[in-house]
């Protein structure tokens, strides 16, 4: 669905999924990289939650892998969540959608991770100004439409 600002996201629904995941990822349009947010705890809970960008894969089953591999202590997912963010980094940090995430590892681990969510946030930003830089000059993967007539 299409607002008059473009795709429409339920950030109600969005929230609620990141209350209840077990993995979160988010995909975005100016990145081919994701924001992988694992919110689970090893048995002992000395395993903290992972938050960071990192390269795409085919499908739910090779993340799985890939945890498996990267937080052997922690066991499998249960709830694993995927979306493509629509929108700016900028509104991505003004939802405060990330903030539901903090919150609830505050809540249920103790754990802080609000100086990792505004790393996180300043890369994106830094990849879409990047995105955009590139769009605009024509660079390898865009395709300029108006060319300068001499």
């Amino acid at each position: 669905m299409h607002g008059d600002n473009g795709p429409v996201l339920d950030l109600d629904s969005a929230a609620e999924a990141i209350e209840e995941a077990d993995v979160l990822v988010i995909g975005f349009d100016f990145t081919a990289d994701r924001l992988l947010m694992d919110l689970r705890l090893d048995p002992d809970g000395n395993t903290p939650p992972l938050i960071e960008m990192v390269e795409p894969l085919g499908n739910a089953h090779e993340r799985a892998l890939w945890l498996a591999d990267r937080r052997p202590l922690v066991a499998v997912p249960d709830r694993f969540i995927f979306f493509t963010w629509p929108h700016t980094a900028e509104f991505l940090e003004e939802s405060a959608l990330l903030d539901v995430a903090a919150r609830r590892m505050m809540r249920e681990q103790s754990v802080d991770l609000r100086d990792d969510i505004d790393e996180i946030l300043e890369d994106l930003q830094r990849r879409e100004r990047t995105d955009t830089r590139s769009a605009v000059i024509g660079a390898e993967g865009f395709e300029t439409l108006w060319a300068r007539v001499r």
